[in-house]
């Protein structure tokens, strides 16, 4: 898959996700304003004046997180495989991406834990990876709602990062069809195809692999196995 395709990929999504990001912002700004108001109508009452001062230095964290995880992720580079933890990678990547993911009655159930480790790729697009079936998923539930749940484990042979949804699943004969450029089932200005071979490019980019099933009780599970050592 050419870079072009998927720095654009990044772009229209991370652009998708930008109202979520202004939400979480403006809500804390707001504890921030008001909070500094309170401090200075009631700066004579010393407890109040710290119970105010650390919201507003919470408030103020929260906001720096969310525009530097948002401004890393989105910026477009040249692919460099590094050691990065996934247990910090994920919350990151959920952290922005968890109002727009939450649309239509979708819950979004992060990773009951993650284990200990690094992963050996390159960390922005990894979490690319992971966002793109992320959004797939929540777009499967978009008119039933459910659950859209993470797991991530190790074993022997590597890593798997599973994605579970609640949707129709894939229809019988479908299962590679899915992943060639520019398939799908949707309409809309942004259902172009891309994500799911956009994912498995990007799986594969970091020496692991993309594998869709539906699952046993119904939806689609969507694994990403990466081994512990990967290509670079």
């Amino acid at each position: 898959m050419d870079r072009n395709v998927v720095e654009r990929y990044r772009l229209a999504l991370f652009g998708r996700m930008a109202m979520g990001v202004a939400h979480d912002v403006d809500n804390h700004l707001s504890v921030v304003l008001g909070f500094s108001e309170l401090i200075r109508l009631a700066a004579e009452k010393e407890q109040k004046v710290r119970d105010g001062a650390g919201k507003i230095l919470s408030a103020g964290e929260k906001i720096g997180a969310i525009v530097q995880h948002f401004s890393r992720y989105v910026r477009p580079h040249t692919p460099s495989p590094e050691p990065f933890v996934p247990g910090e990678m994920i919350p990151e990547i959920l952290l922005f991406s968890r109002y727009d993911l939450g649309r239509g009655n979708v819950t979004v159930l992060p990773p009951p834990e993650v284990p200990p480790g690094i992963v050996h790729a390159d960390r922005r697009d990894f979490g690319l990876a992971l966002l793109a079936l992320l959004f797939n998923a929540a777009e499967a539930m978009s008119e039933t709602g459910g659950d859209l749940s993470m797991r991530v484990s190790t074993d022997a042979a590597g890593w798997e990062f599973t994605v579970s949804d609640q949707g129709p699943g894939i229809p019988a004969g479908f299962e590679e069809k899915v992943f060639e450029v520019g398939f799908t089932t949707r309409t809309g200005p942004f259902h172009a195809g891309l994500g799911l071979p956009l994912a498995r490019h990007l799986a594969g980019q970091a020496g692991g692999t993309l594998h869709l099933a539906n699952g046993p009780g119904g939806g689609c599970v969507a694994t990403i196995r990466v081994p512990m050592k990967a290509r670079v």
